[in-house]
């Protein structure tokens, strides 16, 4: 008896440090991206403002759409966790919604914006611009199927997120197999 409470303390305070480690080892928090506007046209320029980043980290910026991703740039956010830094979305980007994103180092994507991106030369948001649902109007249809390339993946966990869940699979298994074997011996 003395040993399955043991074991049972030993799964209680693995389980403490996995619940402890994502707010101390690996969490980025989520930073806030703003724009002056809420589309672009292809070819133009876009101020871009970040805040409640990390003091210092350094994100890489991508327009990413439903089939293209295209790397704008990069930023450092200074001491107060912010940056302010103008875009270039890229000519080759088709009218649509587009989301930017700032990725940090390991990959994970701390803050989004959504955009819409019009033509080349289109007024960005202007009282006379046409609704979105009349600038696709006579464009060429978007094909349904994407290469897995092509497609933009959500990574929830990092790396080092999947470690700590396979240690504890694996301890949780070798925990298993020893109370079994105890259990036969008939200790």
């Amino acid at each position: 008896m003395t040993h399955l409470v043991k074991c049972l303390s030993l799964i209680a305070v693995a389980a403490l440090l996995f619940a402890a480690v994502p707010a101390t080892g690996w969490a980025h928090g989520e930073g806030v991206l703003k724009s002056s506007g809420s589309s672009a046209a292809a070819g133009s320029s876009l101020p871009v403002q970040g805040s409640s980043f990390e003091r210092g980290v350094h994100l890489r910026l991508v327009l990413v759409g439903a089939l293209e991703e295209y790397a704008l740039g990069e930023a450092t956010a200074d001491s107060a966790g912010a940056f302010a830094l103008e875009v270039r979305v890229p000519r080759e980007a088709k009218t649509g919604q587009y989301r930017l994103v700032a990725v940090a180092p390991d990959g994970d994507r701390v803050a989004t914006l959504d955009l819409m991106v019009t033509e080349a030369g289109a007024d960005a948001g202007g009282p006379e611009s046409e609704p979105a649902s009349e600038q696709h109007a006579g464009h060429e249809e978007v094909q349904a199927a994407a290469r897995a390339d092509e497609m933009p993946m959500e990574r929830p966990w990092s790396g080092a997120e999947w470690g700590v869940i396979g240690l504890l699979i694996g301890l949780a298994g070798g925990l298993g197999i020893a109370l079994l074997r105890r259990g036969a011996t008939g200790r």
